[in-house]
């Protein structure tokens, strides 16, 4: 580790444990209120959540008992970044129509509010990651050397500093462990690894320190830093290659809970719970938050109603030619189902293999269905018309209740179900995935 590195996280350390008893006082005056928008104040380190009563726009707050922290402030959708601390009063106003925008302060602690909602911090968008290796880690260590610049020049008390360097870091590099991913999908080339130097600076911002899970950029960055260094082990098992690396590296309670927490309940709830077995023992052996465990168990079991060998939701939607068309009228029939909108990028990527998926089965046991979710009928129109799109077009709209059961959050989404309508695989492979032939191929053949 960094002799910088551990530095700044023993102070962190050494800061987090003198909590204050004292109550700052938090004032809150909003011009122009938005019927209907809370005002809430979410705490970092914990978690813990605080509305702000409003009353004629207007609203104050006492907090005591916590360490000086960083506190996300939300306005209806918008949110900002605070920092308070129990001492130290603090004064907000803002325009409700504006909050995204434009903020003030006063009181005690404005000036470090006031940097960390008016300063243009450094940032690197993702298509950086294009560019060779040894440009993309001079790019990136350019972008944290530029936010420590902006820091060092605002002169700010030291106790926040302490912390702003902890933040800014994992800010400035929360592009460095999805590199490897970034690359291959932007230079369109199959296989990439990054050099040992690489991961020897990914290895450097990666202490497994529970005193860094307070700031949410860290959390960010070590599972993202977990994910690339599963994927250095090789094409093997992914789920299984991040439990062992997890067991074998990952000792903190505190970080092993939040990262197989991340993991885990991010892939359960796109994928289901078919073959997760493992993953889902895995999960209760190392998550113990009731909060965590609930929600991942209420996920588990709403995608017990979509595992493999259930009977598929249906669906009765108009066609390109205004004929209703119904799951029923498919019984026979494997169905792969293509659930896409006009708009959805990775969507229309799909559609060149689509076709050519369509093109090698045609005359087979097999009814392609593309569901659009669109809330435009007339741009979906076009398209279907206009790139002369095979396979049962079908507009669904953007609120069909066959989604809900499927918990589709995410597009495009493909589904594959049998000849008498039940699951195969609620979440099947990609037209652009050479498994989806070999599995076509295999059912075909039953």
């Amino acid at each position: 580790m960094n002799k910088n590195v551990r530095k700044w996280a023993g102070a962190a350390c050494l800061f987090a444990v003198a909590v204050s008893a004292q109550a700052g006082k938090y004032t809150f005056k909003v011009t122009n209120p938005v019927e209907g928008a809370k005002l809430t104040l979410t705490w970092n380190a914990d978690g813990t959540e605080k509305t702000v009563a409003l009353t004629n726009g207007e609203g104050v707050i006492e907090v005591n008992g916590f360490n000086p922290q960083y506190v996300q402030m939300k306005y209806g959708r918008s949110s900002r970044t605070l920092f308070l601390e129990p001492d130290k009063d603090l004064q907000v106003s803002f325009d409700g129509e504006t909050f995204y925008k434009n903020v003030d302060f006063a009181g005690d602690n404005a000036a470090v509010n006031r940097y960390l909602n008016t300063t243009q911090f450094a940032k690197m968008s993702f298509t950086a990651a294009k560019r060779a290796e040894d440009a993309f880690l001079h790019s990136v260590d350019s972008v944290y050397q530029a936010n420590m610049d902006a820091l060092n020049k605002a002169q700010l008390p030291e106790n926040f500093t302490r912390q702003e360097q902890e933040r800014l870091k994992y800010a400035s590099y929360a592009l460095l462990p999805l590199y490897q991913n970034y690359y291959k999908y932007l230079n369109n080339v199959a296989d990439f690894t990054p050099s040992d130097t690489y991961y020897a600076k990914l290895q450097e911002l990666s202490p497994i320190d529970a005193s860094l899970m307070s700031y949410p950029e860290y959390r960010e960055f070590i599972t993202n830093a977990v994910y690339a260094n599963v994927l250095r082990m090789g094409n093997g098992d992914m789920d299984q290659q991040f439990m062992d690396y997890l067991t074998a590296h990952v000792k903190d309670p505190k970080v092993l809970e939040h990262v197989t927490d991340a993991y885990i309940y991010d892939k359960v709830s796109r994928s289901g719970v078919d073959g997760a077995e493992a993953l889902i023992d895995f999960y209760h052996k190392n998550v113990k938050d009731p909060a965590l465990t609930k929600r991942f168990d209420e996920t588990c079991t709403q995608w017990e109603a979509v595992k493999a060998g259930q009977p598929s939701p249906t669906f009765t939607c108009p066609d390109i030619n205004g004929k209703s068309v119904s799951l029923a009228d498919l019984k026979g029939k494997y169905v792969y189902i293509d659930v896409w909108a006009t708009w959805c990028g990775p969507c229309r990527g799909e559609l060149p293999h689509l076709k050519k998926l369509e093109e090698a089965y045609a005359g087979k046991d097999i009814a392609f269905v593309s569901l659009s979710c669109d809330s435009n009928k007339a741009a979906w129109e076009k398209m279907v018309k206009d790139g002369d799109m095979k396979g049962i077009q079908l507009f669904m709209g953007p609120k069909d209740d066959f989604m809900d059961k499927f918990m589709i959050t995410g597009i495009p989404r493909f589904i594959l179900l049998d000849r008498e309508g039940k699951i195969v695989k609620a979440d099947a492979p990609r037209p652009s995935e050479p498994s989806i032939s070999k599995l076509f191929d295999e059912l075909l053949a039953k």
